[in-house]
């Protein structure tokens, strides 16, 4: 008989275990909905709300490692990915709407005359970008009309009607932060630098001193003596 390496134990499914296979308690997965159900996501909230007795500090733990596990990882990355399927989520769509945000043109909003467009006369690009759209009407009273009404045993019935007239209108708009959009094209194209040191990069002779002092003990340190020790 050849000696060999053992053969692994297989799961009662017959494969592997792994994340995408592990299925999760009626709690975990109360708190995988929980989690994506409010921005911004809050681990320690959806760990109250999905029914979890711990409190304070012991939550905020408890919370943070339940959101570690692999399984949990992979359901939450599940739902995502048929949310982004189901509504036609893409990466390339995201950048284009923030694409419409960040470089709207505010002369578009008006018509050659300096009047202020409709949001049906806009186009596409100006219409996603417009944030509020706000009318103003305003109206004096005016003297009512008079109507005589004849009656049936004769005579006349005198009436008035109110009337009031527009004597302005006033429009107001406002449209996407453009900076914000900018900043979130720079995010999802991974554009954005990491801040460098305020002493320089880690070659700067300033930056090396400083470490180099910061590996050893300065010369500054106190130092306990005999006399500090016998007090």
């Amino acid at each position: 008989m050849t000696q060999g390496k053992k053969p692994k134990k297989a799961s009662r499914s017959g494969r592997p275990k792994n994340a995408a296979t592990q299925r999760l308690s009626m709690q975990q997965e109360r708190f995988v909905h929980e989690y994506l159900a409010e921005l911004p996501h809050n681990a320690t909230a959806a760990y109250a709300r999905a029914g979890y007795t711990a409190t304070g500090s012991a939550a905020r733990t408890a919370a943070a490692r339940l959101l570690k596990q692999p399984a949990i990882q992979a359901a939450i990355a599940t739902i995502r990915a048929k949310d982004a399927a189901k509504f036609e989520v893409t990466r390339e769509r995201v950048l284009e709407e923030y694409a419409k945000l960040a470089f709207v043109d505010p002369r578009k909003y008006f018509r050659d005359d300096g009047s202020l467009k409709h949001p049906t006369e806009m186009d596409e690009a100006s219409a996603a970008a417009l944030q509020q759209f706000e009318v103003e009407e305003e109206y004096i009273g005016d003297e009512p009309d008079t109507d005589l009404e004849g009656q049936p045993h004769g005579g006349a019935l005198k009436r008035q009607h109110a009337k009031t007239l527009a004597v302005g209108r006033t429009a107001k708009i406002k449209w996407s932060d453009k900076k914000s959009a900018l900043d979130s094209i720079v995010n999802l194209m991974g554009w954005k630098k990491e801040e460098k040191s305020p002493l320089g990069t880690a070659e700067n002779p300033l930056t090396m001193i400083v470490k180099d002092m910061q590996g050893r003990r300065s010369a500054l340190t106190p130092v306990a003596t005999d006399e500090d020790d016998e007090g």
